[in-house]
Order: C-alpha cells, then sequence, then structure tokens
C-alpha cells in the first residue's frame, strides 16, 4: 500500500506527461492490463493496445490537462482529481478548442502503477 503523498506525486507526475504528449512515456505508468473508462458509462479501453490507441488520439487532439487538488482514498489505492481539459477538434477544420471539466479517479497498485482510470464528465461539462 502506497501512502497518499506517493499516490498524488504518481499522479500528478502522469499528468505532466499526458501534458508533454509523450505516449511511451505515458504508458509507464500503466499496468500492462490497466483498464481506461473515459467517459464513465462508455466501453473501458484495456490493455496495452487500447492504451496506446487512447493516447495516440489525447495526442492527436493535443489535450492539455489543467489538474486541481488531488484527493485520495482512505484505502491506500485511490487518487480523485478534478481536470480541466483543452482539446483540439480535429474534425472541425477551423481546429476550435474545446473544453471539458471532468474527474478522474485512479486505482494505483502497490508498485505505484495504474490499473484502472476512470473519468467522469457529461455533456453538460463541455464548452468552447
Amino acid at each position: 500500500m502506497l501512502d497518499e503523498q506517493k499516490r498524488k506525486e504518481i499522479v500528478a507526475e502522469y499528468f505532466r506527461k499526458v501534458n508533454e504528449g509523450d505516449i511511451d512515456a505515458i504508458l509507464t505508468h500503466f499496468t500492462e492490463d490497466a483498464r481506461i473508462e473515459d467517459p464513465v458509462g462508455r466501453e473501458p479501453r484495456v490493455g496495452r493496445a487500447a492504451q496506446r490507441e487512447y493516447f495516440h488520439s489525447n495526442v492527436a487532439a493535443e489535450v492539455t490537462v489543467n489538474p486541481g487538488h488531488a484527493s485520495v482514498g482512505q484505502d491506500g489505492k485511490q487518487v480523485a482529481v478534478p481536470v480541466a481539459a483543452t482539446m483540439t477538434n480535429i474534425l472541425d477544420p477551423n481546429r476550435t478548442r474545446t473544453n471539458i471539466n471532468a474527474v478522474d479517479v485512479f486505482t494505483i497498485n502497490a508498485d505505484g502503477l495504474i490499473e484502472d482510470m476512470r473519468v467522469f464528465w457529461g455533456m453538460s461539462d463541455i464548452g468552447v
């Protein structure tokens, strides 16, 4: 079980790597069989190939994230972070930027790797 500060550091480092856009570096934060559900309610992406595809689409959309204060669960595994994300609409010829407010919830294993990431957002959380 990892202490609270270590879990917060792992998630902060993950967000730094997302903003840098280095897919291989991002993937080092996940287990091989990690599950990503973004948004919650859609079919989860499971495994390295699905993770790579997910982050490739984020990099293509020039996603940037501004994480808020991370809160941890007392279970030694969970971290929840409010996130303001901005991305390019790659289908729009004007390449407009879209904002999404979300809450990312991570499960981190004893080795410090993310084994589950759930991203909560709805249509009312999207703005231009």
